[in-house]
């Protein structure tokens, strides 16, 4: 499902040609710069910059058209969501050459099945179609795109450590070719079983499970529960409008087909009134919300199972981070089973104050998903180190997994353990040496205290 997220920037030469033999144009130096990040990708070529910008957790709002294009962590929610891969976006020729056949809006449709991707997408300017296909391996990428002034063909190879080079031709409508070179760097992310190694052994359930069952409900925890491997099970809370607690990741509906309604906006009544089973199969119709008294059943039910819980509101009031903590208190026979992390450093901080059980922070949401280290490798730890010195864990979606060997540098040198992951059942995680003898590398799954004193 998540096969790459395409990070690519490169310095090349061009030369143009003539089909008639006639004296070859002079060289230029060109470059081409992809951002393949959220929540705002860029798309430079020589004089053209295209802006798209969208929200992966409800509307998969950019095109995947081949390897320089292709945004797998759209890919993995493309099954479940009505508008597909719907791409809006603005081309601008910045210097201004007056020959780009692409300037202005623009908007486009993608798929994916595998390894192959394409799409088709309308400039609106100059009412242009384009037409994208392309594929992606292990190491090398092949795209090519076409419309009525010109038609391009890229081939890429990505070397095990993020080194790219690629090669292009294009040939436009006067029947003139271009040819260019570049090298880069590119990211892809990492199959669940390739994470898994000797070090990376802790196994947690992500949301129960994405791919089984419906997140985050009681089919996906009784699958999880049936899996010996996992010492824990990860799941998401969010806060209604009447300030009740529910088991639900996205903030908006669509995904789970129930239109743009935001989570918090809804009551807990509403909410529970809806199918969040449907939209995965129809054999899980019906299937509904679960609130934190439901969710304490399940745990009191299974003792011997962590409970990993992600705070997916920025931030809370003390008020609600105090109730949450109490309903806790109340519904857990065994609330020294849990622990929390957030997606901001400010909610941390906040948790940290009212509790002695773990709190740990979801790093990719604090900077956007977007860190120099994906690319300088050396810049890893020092990229690192200030955003988790406070925590007792932290996450990284699992394309960092190449830089494992920072990544656990990292983790003994602070003394908790990281954990990484993915659109798939399984959350792999690195425990220190020193502490793998606490559930989940964690001593304070031992002793912490639900309410500090």
């Amino acid at each position: 499902m998540l096969q790459e997220r395409y990070i690519m920037a490169h310095l090349g030469f061009q030369r143009q040609y003539a089909t008639s033999y006639e004296s070859p144009d002079d060289i230029s130096l060109g470059y081409t710069i992809f951002n393949g990040e959220f929540p705002v990708i860029i798309h430079a070529e020589g004089p053209e910059l295209s802006l798209y910008s969208g929200s992966p957790l409800f509307i998969p709002a950019f095109l995947s058209g081949g390897t320089t294009n292709q945004i797998g962590y759209l890919d993995a929610y493309r099954n479940y969501t009505p508008i597909a891969l719907l791409s809006l976006g603005w081309r601008h020729d910045l210097l201004k050459t007056g020959n780009l056949a692409n300037d202005g809006f623009f908007a486009s449709w993608g798929w994916r099945a595998g390894i192959l991707s394409g799409g088709l997408g309308y400039h609106f300017a100059h009412e242009r179609p384009v037409g994208y296909l392309g594929a992606s391996l292990d190491n090398v990428g092949i795209s090519l795109s076409a419309s009525p002034v010109n038609l391009k063909a890229t081939l890429t190879y990505r070397t095990e450590k993020s080194w790219s080079i690629s090669t292009s031709v294009e040939l436009d409508e006067d029947g003139r070719a271009s040819f260019g070179v570049g090298f880069g760097l590119s990211r892809k992310d990492y199959a669940a079983e390739a994470i898994f190694t000797d070090d990376w052994n802790l196994s947690v359930a992500h949301r129960g499970s994405m791919l089984n069952a419906p997140e985050n409900t009681h089919s996906a925890f009784e699958w999880a529960l049936g899996q010996p491997h996992f010492v824990a099970i990860e799941t998401d809370i969010q806060l209604t409008s009447d300030g009740k607690f529910l088991l639900i990741h996205d903030p908006i509906l669509l995904r789970y087909s129930h239109g743009f309604d935001m989570v918090r906006n809804l009551t807990s009544e509403e909410l529970r009134s809806l199918d969040m089973g449907s939209w995965f199969s129809p054999d899980f119709a019906g299937a509904q919300v679960l609130d934190l008294a439901q969710l304490g059943e399940i745990s009191n039910a299974n003792p011997d199972v962590y409970w990993l819980l992600e705070l997916k509101n920025l931030i809370w009031t003390r008020e609600e981070a105090t109730r949450f903590l109490k309903e806790i208190d109340e519904a857990f026979d065994h609330p020294e089973k849990i622990g929390f992390y957030t997606v901001t450093l400010e909610m941390m901080e906040l948790m940290q104050s009212l509790t002695d059980r773990p709190v740990g922070i979801q790093l990719d949401t604090v900077k956007m998903m977007f860190y120099y280290s994906d690319h300088l490798m050396p810049l890893v730890k020092a990229e690192y180190r200030p955003l988790v010195r406070n925590a007792d864990f932290f996450t990284l979606l699992s394309s960092k997994f190449d830089r494992q060997e920072q990544l656990i540098e990292l983790s003994e040198e602070l003394g908790i353990p990281v954990m990484l992951w993915n659109f798939h059942d399984v959350i792999a995680g690195y425990v220190p040496r020193d502490l793998r003898h606490y559930p989940l590398g964690m001593p304070k799954m031992l002793d912490g205290a639900l309410f500090k004193e």
